[in-house]
């Protein structure tokens, strides 16, 4: 069984505090194809038209074994390898930087724009620099006897995970045999980071970055000491191969929110639907919140409260309050207004809370689909971010109580108004 790391098969970047998601091309593969490329068009390189190998897709299982017969039908040795992949499989990428790597292959990042070409006439493209290489694909990269990232590339790392648990991690459970697999491979890609001969600092920052934060974007300095970067340029002429104030008490009949998943809390004829998570940066965790679903006062809509509590650190004379919560789902956003956020009676503790009110369009988004995610962002006045990613277990089988009630409420302020 391999493992992925988180949102192998997205594309996810930052879009303000939060994540957008882009998805694949249509014409994206299933898994990672290799194809022998030469620049075109033809009239505008003449005789110095470049030529790589173009990789392009997921790495799967079969991907390294795909890449022994593309090598056994053409001498690629000291070609140029262009990856543009979100990643995949922990073992399928180590094998494939092996091979690279004992072929003496040069890796970069770029996207592979296809030109039309006539019947017989060999495959002619573009080459992008905006590409990009994410997950286990930067372990690839790392493969590369040289290694050049363009500026315009993103290189994304994040830690390892169960493919059939990425959607909610949080809310998973997981046994002592998944652990095993995941130490396991937590510690071959230790290994192989040493041995391709990149900074260990590439693997510690790697497997810091829950599954439940953005990928983590690669700077240019950084691609350098983590020496995934090695190369300023690539040769131009083709080459020989295959080239919150505190919350309120609660009421006497409050249920204790559980760690795990969206959970239906009943207080008298009140019914909200909740959920807690940690609240990290790179991994480093800051505090928690906790956010809840309740019917609002019009029709056809939803309250939204979030409440957190984050650490200060001892040395801020001035702690930075929160400023901006933003929600984000299918592409839909919904801004939160913070009601408060002050220092706690607790020593080194700040309370915040924030408030909202979305569309039951808005929610059935969350609820149609168990693979959605709500992306919940927060900026505060010292500009410090954060963007967390909540899966929608156990969010369908609470919510049609909380409809079933709002609708309820609806008709009897109605009957009240008459």
């Amino acid at each position: 069984m391999h493992h992925r790391l988180f949102a192998a098969t997205l594309l996810i970047c930052l879009s303000g505090t939060g994540f957008a998601e882009s998805p694949p091309p249509t014409s994206e593969p299933t898994s990672m194809r290799f194809e022998w490329v030469r620049e075109g068009p033809a009239d505008a390189c003449r005789d110095h038209c470049r030529e790589w190998i173009a990789a392009s897709g997921p790495i799967t299982a079969e991907t390294a074994r795909d890449f022994e017969f593309f090598t056994a039908v053409r001498d690629v040795r000291g070609a140029t390898l262009v990856l543009d992949s979100g990643g995949g499989s922990v073992l399928a990428s180590l094998d494939l930087g092996r091979k690279v790597r004992d072929l003496r292959i040069t890796t970069t990042v770029g996207r592979t724009v296809k030109l039309a070409s006539a019947p017989g006439e060999a495959l002619r493209a573009k080459l992008s620099p905006r590409g990009e290489c994410a997950s286990m694909c930067v372990f690839a990269l790392l493969g590369g006897a040289q290694r050049k990232v363009p500026p315009e590339a993103r290189i994304l790392v994040h830690q390892i995970w169960p493919g059939g648990k990425r959607y909610d991690p949080n809310a998973e459970n997981y046994s002592a045999e998944e652990m095993v697999r995941i130490q396991r491979d937590v510690g071959r890609i230790a290994r192989y980071t040493v041995e391709m001969g990149g900074d260990i600092e590439l693997f510690e920052l790697a497997m810091r970055i829950p599954p439940w934060e953005k990928l983590r974007s690669l700077s240019q300095a950084e691609l350098r000491r983590m020496r995934l970067q090695t190369s300023e340029t690539l040769a131009e002429a083709p080459t020989s191969g295959a080239v919150a104030p505190a919350r309120s008490d609660p009421a006497p009949t409050a249920v204790r929110l559980p760690e795990r998943g969206w959970t239906l809390i009943e207080n008298a004829d009140l019914r909200s639907l909740s959920r807690k998570h940690p609240l990290t940066i790179d991994g480093e965790e800051l505090g928690q919140f906790e956010l809840s679903l309740a019917c609002a006062e019009t029709r056809g809509s939803y309250k939204v409260e979030y409440q957190e509590t984050r650490a200060l650190d001892d040395s801020e004379e001035l702690p930075g309050r929160l400023k901006d919560v933003t929600l984000w789902v299918a592409g839909e956003r919904a801004v939160l207004t913070v009601n408060s956020s002050v220092l706690d009676t607790a020593p080194g503790e700040m309370q915040s809370v924030a408030s909202g009110v979305v569309s039951a369009a808005f929610v059935d988004k969350l609820r149609q689909d168990p693979t959605a995610a709500l992306i919940i962002g927060t900026k505060t006045t010292d500009n410090v971010r954060t963007s967390t990613r909540l899966g929608s277990t156990g969010f369908a089988q609470s919510f049609a109580k909380i409809a079933a009630g709002c609708q309820k409420q609806a008709h009897a302020s109605a009957d009240r108004v008459q």
